[in-house]
């Protein structure tokens, strides 16, 4: 897996920073960020750094495992900031960790979620 990672980090940074606004369209009702537009955003980042796992095209990824935990909140017109790192979990799987945060003029930056994928790369047919 070490040889993996190498080529991985070598193919693309090990870990990436996004920064997204909270739109209109990413409330409910009560001006909250909505775990729709939240997991759609977890997914869109997941996708983008799946494609940096693929490094040959007999490369085939499965998502085994994805653990959701979400501490806090988060409103319309906050600056979501979307952190994202690999990290070995055995010979045949990696791990995705993203950290979402929030950060809001005058207030600390509170961390929104944090998801980790387990992810299996294994040569395909």
């Amino acid at each position: 897996m070490k040889n993996f990672i190498n080529s991985v980090r070598n193919n693309g940074p090990l870990r990436t920073k996004d920064n997204f606004i909270i739109t209109s369209s990413m409330v409910d009702m009560n001006g909250q960020l909505s775990i729709w537009s939240l997991m759609q955003l977890l997914n869109e980042v997941k996708g983008r750094r799946m494609n940096q796992l693929l490094l040959n095209l007999r490369f085939e990824d499965k998502v085994k495992n994805m653990d959701l935990k979400i501490y806090h909140k988060a409103g319309l017109e906050e600056e979501l900031v979307v952190e994202s790192s690999f990290t070995p979990n055995g010979k045949r799987t990696v791990d995705l960790k993203i950290y979402v945060s929030r950060r809001k003029k005058g207030s600390p930056v509170k961390r929104v979620c944090k998801a980790v994928y387990t992810l299996g790369i294994h040569a395909g047919k």
